[in-house]
């Protein structure tokens, strides 16, 4: 079999897929945690071996064990520079494998960064990742493309468009959608197919995440009853071995060879050209699939004749609603005064309520719950915020990072959180992990501070990141961080605009000791379009300022006023710290004007700073 010919066996047959690569070569010994990819190059004998498994089996079509094999999945092994290797090593074992008996796609799995607008990746990065391992691929020989898993439209668009741009031979671009037929980030699959036929998608089609039946009934139900226009395009289905269990500390799935294949010969009834399986699928799964098309060559494309469909009702109460009604009244009509309170290490709350109270005694408007800075264990900012308010009365701020928490981890708190009353949100990137307490923890980051403000937008509006309906719309505010002092400014204000677009409605700044670089920032850029609330930091000590200086990335404390506090230190303690309440007085009295508030950060335990200089 060779490239010119897959178009063509796909008009006369249903082609069987092999299954899956990652969770069967765990089951068959490799270590969990390895980069798979590597084996290409280090055990090319395992690899080869899966694939003739398959091959024996009855696959007619084998991919290539390079699905994570991207610049960004393989730097997380130290492995970025080899992409171009280990690709074309994939297409290399998989075409000796093949002989002349199957097709060889190669495998291209989602890069894992979430592209602009949700995440920080920008489309040509995206572009470059995308061809350097297409590259590989096409040097290893490969027949076709199989850009698969996708769970976001314009991710699947980029990696096609880049295929297309390297060569002209077949492309099969899988989709990863949940049970109503969207991907996680809200496009819809029939939508989401007219555009990628549109834009040359030989194949298309559904993989991972859903069974059989789920794979089969959005195809049903969705796809072909609204297809794609023209006969010039084939349809794929690789569903998953139903939903996983976990036993025993590995991901275990319930769907039999014997179940998986009854789905097969409906499938081709449907008018799929390509039958495989996904995670969680076996040479066993395969050869039940093979023997159960045998003997059948594809049907037109057509929907059920009658498709039933059972929704049940769920009953819901009354939907929680986040008030934020004292902050966001104040915002941009009156100058508002915010500090910020670090939550405890440790479950006892009691100074930290202490704090709160007297914060609320000084007369602040809100109160700053920090989400564990500098990546250093804390209480949870959410239960620390309900807890303020509900026993000091004091609203919070909700600082809310994109560290800890996946995709399905941060609409999930969001959630929680406007359930519990908080109505502010601060919108965060958050501290790497490296920098804290633990360096081996993962950052998540799936979506960067931009996209956390889409995502919290969405969700007040009554809907998920996929689209989908939570039953409420609720009241947030929602702020993001500003840097006027930063090294590139221009790029500061380009993302201040980006987050503005993407539905902020305050800013906070971090802390600066010069008015000038304020007031340049405003000068240039002009008045901001949504209130902006100006960091202030009051120096505890001359080595406090000198920390701020040369260790806190972002922060700039001019030579003159270092050399203030130092001489003020040569008098004592108190000297020093009556001299940096004197300059955050100063450099408060000269911005006062220009901004809609302030936000104090006081030195650690020292809360009477935050009165005296209201004072």
């Amino acid at each position: 079999m060779g490239n010119s010919d897959f178009l063509d066996f796909l008009a006369n047959n249903v082609t069987v897929a092999d299954g899956a690569m990652g969770t069967y070569l765990y089951s068959k010994g490799v270590e969990a945690g390895r980069c798979l990819e590597e084996l290409n190059a280090t055990r090319p004998d395992v690899v080869a071996g899966v694939h003739g498994e398959y091959l024996a089996a009855g696959a007619r079509l084998l991919e290539t064990n390079s699905f994570a094999a991207n610049g960004v999945k393989l730097s997380r092994f130290g492995l970025e520079g080899r992409v171009v290797e280990l690709n074309a090593k994939a297409g290399a074992v998989a075409r000796q494998a093949a002989g002349g008996d199957a097709f060889v796609a190669g495998s291209v799995g989602p890069l894992g960064a979430v592209m602009k607008p949700f995440g920080y990746l920008t489309e040509d990065e995206g572009r470059g990742f995308f061809r350097d391992q297409m590259t590989g691929l096409l040097e290893g020989g490969v027949d076709l493309a199989v850009v698969e898993t996708m769970s976001s439209l314009l991710e699947a668009e980029v990696a096609l468009a880049v295929w297309r741009e390297l060569t002209d031979l077949p492309a099969v671009v899988s989709l990863t959608v949940l049970p109503d037929g969207t991907t996680k980030f809200g496009d819809d699959v029939v939508a989401a197919f007219k555009t990628l036929v549109a834009a040359g998608a030989d194949v298309v089609g559904l993989n991972c995440n859903l069974g059989p039946k789920e794979t089969y009934d959005v195809i049903a139900e969705r796809v072909l009853r609204h297809p794609p226009a023209g006969a010039a395009w084939y349809l794929s289905a690789m569903p998953n071995a139903g939903y996983p269990a976990t036993v025993g500390g590995h991901a275990v799935f319930g769907a039999t060879p014997e179940y998986f294949a009854e789905y097969a010969p409906l499938f081709a009834e449907l008018g799929v050209n390509v039958v495989g399986g996904c995670c969680g699928t076996t040479p066993r799964h395969v050869e039940a699939v093979a023997k159960a098309l045998a003997g059948l060559r594809p049907a037109g494309r057509r929907a059920p004749v009658a498709a039933a469909r059972v929704t049940e009702a769920r009953p819901h109460g009354p939907p929680a609603r986040a008030p934020g009604e004292r902050f966001a009244d104040k915002l941009g009509r009156q100058f508002v005064v915010t500090a910020e309170l670090d939550p405890p290490r440790g479950p006892d709350y009691a100074a930290a309520l202490e704090a709160a109270a007297q914060l609320r005694g000084f007369g602040v408007d809100a109160v700053n719950v920090a989400d564990n800075p500098l990546a250093r264990v804390r209480m949870s900012p959410v239960a620390l915020a309900h807890i303020i308010r509900e026993e000091v009365g004091l609203e919070p701020i909700l600082h809310f990072t994109c560290r800890d928490r996946n995709l399905l981890g941060l609409q999930s708190e969001l959630v929680g959180a406007a359930a519990l009353g908080i109505g502010v949100i601060l919108a965060l990137t958050g501290d790497p992990s490296e920098v804290g307490d633990y360096p081996k923890a993962k950052s998540v980051f799936d979506l960067d501070s931009t996209g956390l403000v889409r995502l919290v937008d969405k969700l007040r509006s009554g809907a998920d990141l996929s689209g989908k309906a939570i039953g409420a719309t609720f009241d947030v505010t929602v702020g993001v961080a500003l840097n006027p002092g930063a090294a590139d400014v221009d790029r500061e204000h380009r993302r201040f605009e980006e987050k503005v677009a993407a539905g902020a409605d305050f800013a906070m700044t971090q802390p600066f000791y010069d008015a000038a670089v304020w007031l340049e920032f405003l000068e240039r850029y002009g008045e901001p379009p949504v209130p902006v609330i100006l960091g202030l930091l009051p120096f505890k000590s001359f080595r406090h300022a000198q920390f701020l200086h040369f260790e806190v990335p972002g922060i700039d404390v001019p030579p003159a006023m270092l050399a203030r506090i130092e001489a003020a230190a040569a008098e004592g303690k108190g000297a020093e710290r009556a001299e940096g309440l004197a300059v955050a007085r100063e450099l408060l009295a000269r911005v006062r004007d220009t901004c809609r508030g302030i936000y104090i950060i006081p030195p650690p335990g020292d809360f009477d700073v935050v009165g005296e200089i209201l004072a």
